[in-house]
C-alpha cells in the first residue's frame, strides 16, 4: 500500500509517501500514526479520533487473528456508540480528567458503567502508547453505581437426579440433543447448538458406553455458525458416559447434519432455544446446565479438577497443565467411564433409551 502524509524534513514541510506491506487496515493505521507524529502544531487527538484510528483497527485485527471474540467486539462497539461517544467523542485525549469521568459514571446504570469504563479505558491505553497523555486516567479508583437495584442472575444448579427429571421432560423433543450436550457434556449454550452428527462417535470402555463429541464450532446469539470458540482450549473432545452417551449416539445416527436443527437445514438459534426452555417452565436458565455439569462432575462423580477443567474447555492452572499436559480423547473417556462406573447415576432412567 502506498500512503501519503505531510511531514517536516531537511527539505522542509512537504507531502511525503511511504510503502506499507500488509492489510489495508495496517496501512490506514500506519498513516494515522505518521500524520499524528509529523503534523505541525497538530492538536491533541480527540477520544473519537483515537477510537477510529487506533482502537477499532486493532480490535478488528485481533478478531481476525482469533485473539478477540466477535461477540466481545460487538459489546465494545455497542458501549462506545451508546454510552462513551455521546460524552467523550469530541473531547481531546488530554482533557479526559478524573472528576469528569466520575460525573459521567454516576449517570450510568451498573451494567452500563461496567462496559463503558472498560471501553474508554481501552481508548486511553492507546493515548498513553502514542504519547498523547502520560497516564491513563481510567486507572484511578472510581465510585461505581450501586448494584442493589439490579436483579441478580439465577445461579441455581440441578443435581444429577434432578437432571434426570428434566431429561424426561425434553426426551424426544428437538431440545434433547442440546440438553444432553450441556447437562452431561459441559457445553456452553452456543457449543451445544454447533454439534453435527459426524462429530459424535461411540466407544466402549470396559463395558461402559461413552460418546465422544468433537466441539469445533458454535452458534452465537445472532445465529451464524462460527468455528472460532471462546478460547483456544474450547476446541476439545468431550466424553458423555452411560445412557446419555448412548442416546446422543442414537440421535447422531438418526439426524443428518445438525443435532439441533431449525428444520430448514441450518442450526437452531440461541434465542429460539432459550425461549423454548423458558416456555417449558424450567427451574433455571439453560446456561445453568453447564454450571450443573461442573458441580456434579467434581462433587458427585468426584472427578479431579485437572480432568474437569479441560472437559469444560478451560486452560489448566500451572505450567504443567498449560504447556505439557496433552491428554487424548480416549484418556478422557477412560477417566469419565471410571467415575461413572463407581457412581452410576442413571440406573433408574429406563425411559432414556
Amino acid at each position: 500500500w502506498r500512503i501519503r502524509f505531510w511531514a517536516s524534513g531537511a527539505d522542509g514541510y512537504k507531502r511525503r509517501s511511504r510503502t506499507v506491506r500488509g492489510s489495508r487496515m495496517d496501512a490506514e493505521k500506519a498513516r494515522s500514526e505518521l500524520m499524528l507524529e509529523h503534523s505541525e502544531d497538530a492538536p491533541c487527538p480527540t477520544v473519537g479520533q483515537a477510537w477510529e484510528r487506533w482502537c477499532m483497527p486493532d480490535m478488528r485485527q485481533r478478531v481476525a487473528s482469533g485473539e478477540l471474540a466477535q461477540h466481545s467486539l460487538k459489546l465494545y462497539e455497542s458501549s462506545w456508540r451508546n454510552h462513551v461517544a455521546p460524552t467523550w467523542s469530541d473531547t481531546p485525549l488530554d482533557a479526559v480528567r478524573p472528576l469528569r469521568i466520575q460525573q459521567w459514571i454516576s449517570g450510568l446504570g451498573a451494567s452500563q458503567a461496567r462496559y463503558a469504563t472498560l471501553t474508554l479505558s481501552k481508548v486511553m491505553e492507546y493515548a498513553v502508547r502514542y504519547e498523547c497523555v502520560s497516564h491513563n486516567p481510567m486507572k484511578e479508583k472510581y465510585l461505581m453505581p450501586s448494584k442493589t437495584s439490579i436483579q441478580r442472575a439465577d445461579s441455581g444448579v440441578w443435581t444429577l437426579s434432578e437432571l434426570g427429571d428434566v431429561w424426561k421432560r425434553v426426551h424426544g423433543s428437538w431440545l434433547e440433543p442440546a440438553f444432553i450436550l450441556a447437562a452431561f457434556g459441559s457445553c456452553r449454550v452456543g457449543e451445544s447448538l454447533g454439534v453435527r452428527s459426524e462429530d459424535v462417535t461411540i466407544t466402549d470402555v470396559g463395558g461402559i458406553p461413552v460418546a465422544l463429541v468433537a466441539i469445533e464450532r458454535q452458534v452465537p446469539s445472532v445465529g451464524e455458525v462460527r468455528t472460532t470458540l471462546k478460547n483456544a482450549q474450547s476446541h476439545r473432545t468431550i466424553a458423555v458416559p452411560g445412557r446419555a452417551g448412548l442416546r446422543l449416539a442414537e440421535l447422531a445416527r438418526e439426524r443428518d447434519g445438525w443435532l439441533t436443527g431449525d428444520g430448514l437445514g441450518g442450526p437452531t438459534t440461541q434465542r429460539r432455544l432459550m425461549l423454548a426452555w423458558k416456555s417449558a417452565g424450567m427451574a433455571h436458565p439453560f446456561r445453568n446446565l453447564r454450571n450443573s455439569y461442573e458441580t456434579n462432575a467434581r462433587w458427585s462423580l468426584r472427578l479431579p479438577p485437572w480432568i474437569v477443567e479441560p472437559l469444560l474447555g478451560h486452560a489448566g492452572q500451572g505450567v504443567t497443565a498449560q504447556y505439557y499436559d496433552r491428554p487424548s480423547a480416549q484418556m478422557f473417556a477412560e477417566m469419565v467411564a471410571d467415575a461413572y462406573r463407581a457412581r452410576p447415576y442413571d440406573a433408574a432412567w429406563e425411559w432414556a433409551n
